[in-house]
């Protein structure tokens, strides 16, 4: 299994970025190539992307939220 870790500094108070990235159904009004998240319990989501015209579905878990 892959694991991506990236680091990006926001100019924003910590409440303010921790509330949008933790929404992820709103994940698709701002973020390209993102069709539909959901939430499927309080660690796992289900989402819908399509780049380049070719349509994933995959599942994630939460393993750690800091």
């Amino acid at each position: 299994m892959s694991t991506v870790k990236e680091t990006v500094d926001v100019e924003v108070p910590v409440h303010t970025a921790y509330n949008q990235w933790t929404q992820f159904e709103e994940f698709p009004k701002f973020m390209e190539g993102v069709e539909k998240v959901t939430q499927l319990d309080d660690r796992h989501n289900r989402w819908t992307t399509k780049i380049a015209g070719v349509r994933r579905e995959f599942d994630t878990e939460i393993v750690d939220q800091l």
